[in-house]
């Protein structure tokens, strides 16, 4: 009979942890599956990392603000409109947006930066180590990054063009 129990606890725990790793995996892609695609402005930063790797870190006019109303941490709600072929970014929000297109993030900062940051996911682009470095030649000044926002507001970066593509 233990023995029974304790083949029932492995199978349930086993059971278990596929389920979360499925959830963190299926977290993941869901912008890209089901989500709207968006271009947006964005300026590559910086192509390498020796811990991370390859990657371009992009920046957007959104990230960047000041307000007294707004904590490290807190969730935040960036309205989307559109202008023309790309999409700009309304002020920051405590509460979800009851109607159209908008970007859920958190609230983050740094004591040597003035200001806070907004963070999306959308803050790299991982690439081989000559797609990084072509990235930083060709989008030097100015980018339009290609985003997936479910209707949640999780958004995924899908790939960065120049900006008339």
């Amino acid at each position: 009979m233990n023995k029974a129990r304790l083949k029932a606890a492995l199978i349930a725990t086993l059971a278990f942890q596929l389920i979360i790793m499925g959830g963190v995996f299926i977290n993941g892609f869901y912008p890209l599956w089901i989500g709207e695609e968006i271009r947006v402005k964005t300026v590559p930063v910086d192509p390498r990392d020796l811990f991370r790797g390859n990657y371009a870190r992009l920046s957007y006019a959104f990230s960047n603000f000041e307000s007294e109303d707004f904590r490290p941490g807190d969730v935040v709600y960036l309205p989307l409109t559109r202008e023309g072929a790309l999409w700009t970014a309304g002020e920051p929000d405590h509460q979800k947006p009851e109607n159209g297109l908008f970007l859920r993030g958190r609230v983050s900062s740094s004591p040597w930066r003035a200001g806070s940051r907004l963070k999306f996911g959308i803050e790299a682009l991982f690439a081989p180590k000559e797609k990084a470095l072509a990235l930083e030649r060709e989008l030097r000044e100015e980018a339009v990054a290609v985003l997936r926002v479910a209707p949640n507001g999780r958004a995924a970066l899908v790939t960065v063009d120049t900006i008339d593509n």
